[in-house]
């Protein structure tokens, strides 16, 4: 009788001791399930494997960034041969395209280094937007943009160089300029860098360009050092809100044969 009381007193300990260490140990795995590491950040990057994007990219990822470039189907990608990036295949214009290549993604910045090939005169008007859009909905902290120095009312500054003689060229720098108003309007921390005057590609870097708020400079530049330049602005906060020219007077116009 004694013995059965002493196991009944053993029980009653027991049973609510197990209890709340089963509740513990639910509890736990239930913290678990949640918590989940967080996926990597990356910079997305549109027309890595042109001239301009590919220095980019192979600095992006010399700087130990994760790297995804945007590209056409079909697109030559031998400038990134070895380089450890990711490819999304998409077109430009399709904004279902866009918003796939930002799913599943954790992007932290994207840098436009696109060249229009097909002689669009609307070509940033319509890829702007739906751009902008994605990189804002997926959380976008910094998205630089490169531009063409006389974009939109900038070409004012250039008056009397003769660009009004060469077919098309106003139309594509009005475009450029739409594209800008529409980043600068978006909301998202931005940094647009201008270029002309590109050295032909391959061209060492000189180490010596520079960014320069003054809107009334061209000059010369080679894809090296602008694609450095480019880098050093991503996410940097003395970037922020910035258009950009690219001074280099180590370089003269036009370049030697």
């Amino acid at each position: 009788m004694a013995m059965h009381r002493l196991r009944a007193a053993a029980l009653a300990f027991l049973v609510p001791l197990l209890a709340a260490l089963a509740s513990s140990v639910a509890s736990a795995g239930e913290d678990a399930a949640v918590v989940t590491p967080p996926r990597p950040a990356e910079v997305l990057v549109f027309g890595g494997t042109g001239q301009l994007g590919a220095e980019i990219v192979r600095r992006l990822v010399a700087r130990g960034e994760r790297v995804t470039v945007f590209t056409r189907a079909g697109s030559d990608r031998a400038r990134l041969a070895g380089l450890p990036v990711t490819f999304v295949t998409g077109d430009l214009m399709k904004p279902a395209e866009i918003d796939a290549a930002f799913a599943g993604r954790r992007v932290d910045a994207v840098i436009t280094a696109v060249r229009v090939e097909d002689g669009d005169a609307r070509f940033y008007a319509k890829l702007m937007p739906p751009l902008t859009a994605a990189a804002r909905a997926a959380g976008v902290r910094h998205m630089i943009h490169s531009g063409a120095v006389g974009a939109g009312a900038n070409v004012e500054r250039f008056a009397g160089l003769g660009w009004d003689k060469v077919p098309g060229l106003l139309d594509r720098l009005k475009d450029q300029g739409v594209g800008e108003d529409v980043l600068r309007a978006s909301g998202l921390t931005f940094t647009i860098i201008r270029n002309t005057r590109l050295w032909p590609d391959g061209t060492p870097a000189t180490g010596k360009a520079a960014l320069t708020e003054d809107q009334g400079f061209i000059g010369p530049m080679t894809r090296a050092d602008l694609a450095a330049l480019t880098v050093y602005c991503l996410g940097n906060a003395g970037c922020y809100g910035k258009t950009y020219h690219v001074r280099d007077e180590s370089l003269a116009w036009p370049p030697p044969r």
